[in-house]
């Protein structure tokens, strides 16, 4: 056989295997199915079905268990779904205090640090001592950081844990010995004791001062200037004592859901994380790969798809979708979740189910796609072959 002849089998060898194998391809398009527990290492492994929910679970040496759960969304699934994701948010320890709008400001007590400003009637010099009456945080007497402060006929006394009415009812008690009668009035005029510090990304980080009206989470962050523009619209950190808690921010600042605003006490720490970890990832076989970051509102799947330019028209599976979750709390296991959008019925269901930051949706490629990469691949050679055909024709 000559050169050529060789040649050109050479190309109808290669067309043919092509052909097979798109044939071939028609009929195993990959659907729906999730590899199970053959891709978990470990001992004792199990699945468990229960409705549209596989568990595939195994026992590593040390005793811990590890898995995954496939979870098919449906009309009946997406309910559970829902009050899963509601539980997200850890529950605040009983003892902290919410800010309401009909609450009533509990009693300040004054502490270190703080100015107090006492009137006595018909008395100006116990009042302003020095005759300034225009500069009341001067005319004011300065708690010590020992927690006292001096006054005339009484001395140097404990003051700090006091409220305003129990210190005006000391006063007055003290020096009714040499006035009769006493009318005495006083009030704090520079609240300096309790301090809370708001730090991440907010426009101004810095302290904020406690004063006799309660504040709460989302007002210490408005006082440093509001969020900045990198900042996380979905979730802020609360330290007290030593332990952060991680709070609903979307769902304050939203309002679409019922969602605390704890009060602040000394010593706390508001920190606002940046958008980093609000991001969700579209890979697979879509217009674009893309990560997505979540905003204060709700996103859904379809969103997402959409904010990806859509799906790849000739390479994507519509029943092929999957959401990659990871475990929101300890001892919970990761998640899959596989969504037909093949029907009316798995659209409806994109558009209702809400993605989570870290989630990871992935468009499944059809059989052919897979086949048409092959293809792709091997056009070069192929072109060659022909090249090489022509040139000894």
């Amino acid at each position: 056989m000559n050169k050529k002849g060789t040649t050109m089998n050479l190309a109808r060898s290669v067309w043919t295997a092509l052909a097979a194998g798109l044939l071939s391809a028609c009929s195993i398009l990959p659907g729906m199915h999730v590899t199970g527990v053959g891709g978990i290492d470990g001992r004792n492994k199990s699945k468990v079905e229960d409705g549209g929910v596989t568990e595939y679970r195994a026992q590593l040496d040390n005793g811990e268990l590890i898995g995954y759960r496939v979870v098919e969304v449906s009309g009946q699934s997406l309910s559970q779904i829902r009050q899963e994701t509601d539980t997200i948010w850890p529950p605040l320890p009983p003892d902290f205090q919410q800010i309401t709008p009909d609450q009533v400001p509990p009693e300040y007590r004054i502490g270190p640090g703080d100015i107090i400003l006492v009137v006595v009637w018909d008395h100006p010099e116990l009042s302003t001592p020095l005759g300034d009456r225009s500069d009341v945080a001067n005319a004011g007497r300065l708690v010590s950081a020992e927690g006292t402060m001096f006054y005339p006929y009484i001395g140097e006394f404990k003051v700090a844990g006091m409220t305003v009415v129990e210190l005006r009812e000391f006063i007055a008690q003290r020096i009714s010995r040499v006035i009769t009668s006493p009318q005495v009035d006083a009030r704090v005029v520079a609240f300096r004791s309790q301090r809370v510090q708001v730090t991440g990304d907010v426009e101004s980080p810095g302290t904020v001062t406690l004063d006799d009206t309660p504040k709460g989470v989302l007002e210490a962050i408005n006082e440093r200037g509001g969020l900045a523009s990198g900042a996380s619209r979905r979730r802020v950190l609360l330290t007290r004592g030593g332990v952060s808690y991680p709070l609903d921010l979307a769902g304050m600042l939203s309002g679409d859901r019922p969602v605390s605003n704890p009060r602040l006490i000394a010593g706390d720490i508001v920190h606002v994380p940046d958008s980093s970890n609000d991001l969700v990832f579209v890979l697979g076989e879509t217009t674009q790969q893309k990560q997505i970051v979540l905003q204060q509102g709700k996103t859904t799947l379809t969103e997402a798809l959409a904010q990806a330019g859509g799906l790849d028209k000739l390479r994507s599976n519509d029943s092929g979708v999957l959401v990659f979750r990871r475990p929101f709390a300890q001892g919970r296991l990761p998640t899959i979740y596989t969504l037909d959008l093949d029907n009316p019925l798995g659209l409806m269901l994109a558009g209702e189910l809400v993605l989570h930051p870290r989630d990871v949706v992935y468009v499944k490629a059809t059989g052919f796609a897979k086949y048409n990469s092959v293809i792709g691949q091997l056009l070069p050679t192929i072109s060659a072959v022909f090249q090489i055909d022509r040139l000894t024709e």
